[in-house]
């Protein structure tokens, strides 16, 4: 608890010093920390599917020997530290953004300090929090999905086409995503959170949510990889064919 205290007392003095700057920082710590659970994540699910893979060996492998199919494992998935750097100055860059949007439904949608009759200020800061969630979930939550996929597709691929296939596979899944988590986390963030503690919240309840973000991202580059290597293999086994037809002619 006392070093909860301290921790809150730093980070209060230093967001009255500097707050886009503390901001940064906290946001770009945690989005460390999101990418690094993530991988750990997709390291672990590889090993238990090599292992269920493994069980069922003794019975897959008489079929594919006589389809005279190779049997190759997978290989591990190997930390990325790039990925991790790459999402973290993101999320750096992003939290000053944040940060002024915050600020900008806190005096567009006033709270009311004044109590009035029969709990009408309660029944006004209610109808204020929801306004705020909708203004949040239905204006920045899709625009920042789409600044993340799409500043992620040209970072990784430098091209039109990489941001194209990011949104292709990877933008649905994330709104309907959004859509479970972050109404109500917003209610609860924008009804009983002070302003300079929302984005650290966000950022902290986003750890899961960054994670999940950080693995779609990346299962979208390696769809896309499939992809292309698919489609090359393809060109190279039709321009061998087509060499082969014009030698039998």
């Amino acid at each position: 608890m006392l070093a909860l205290k301290r921790l809150n007392k730093f980070y209060t003095k230093s967001y009255e010093k500097a707050p886009f700057k503390t901001l940064c920082v906290t946001n770009g710590c945690l989005a460390v920390i999101s990418d690094v659970t993530a991988q750990t994540i997709t390291y672990y699910n590889w090993q238990a599917s090599t292992k269920n893979e493994a069980v069922n060996l003794d019975e897959k492998l008489p079929e594919k020997l006589q389809e005279h199919e190779e049997l190759k494992p997978r290989p591990p998935p190997r930390f990325d530290p790039y990925r991790t750097l790459r999402f973290a100055l993101y999320n750096v860059a992003v939290a000053p953004l944040v940060g002024k949007w915050f600020m900008f439904l806190e005096k567009r949608f006033p709270m009311s300090t004044v109590q009035q009759a029969a709990g009408g200020w309660l029944k006004h800061n209610d109808k204020t929090t929801l306004k705020r969630m909708i203004t949040d979930q239905t204006l920045f939550a899709p625009m920042s999905l789409s600044l993340f996929f799409t500043v992620m597709g040209l970072v990784e691929t430098g091209s039109i086409e990489g941001v194209q296939a990011k949104f292709k596979d990877a933008y649905l899944p994330a709104i309907k995503a959004n859509y479970q988590l972050w109404p109500a986390v917003q209610l609860i963030n924008f009804k009983f959170v002070p302003l300079p503690y929302r984005l650290p919240v966000v950022s902290t309840v986003g750890i899961a949510w960054n994670s999940y973000l950080s693995w779609l991202n990346n299962a979208a580059k390696e769809e896309e990889i499939a992809t292309h290597k698919f489609e090359e293999e393809e060109r190279q086994y039709d321009g061998t064919r087509g060499e082969q037809i014009k030698l039998e002619i």
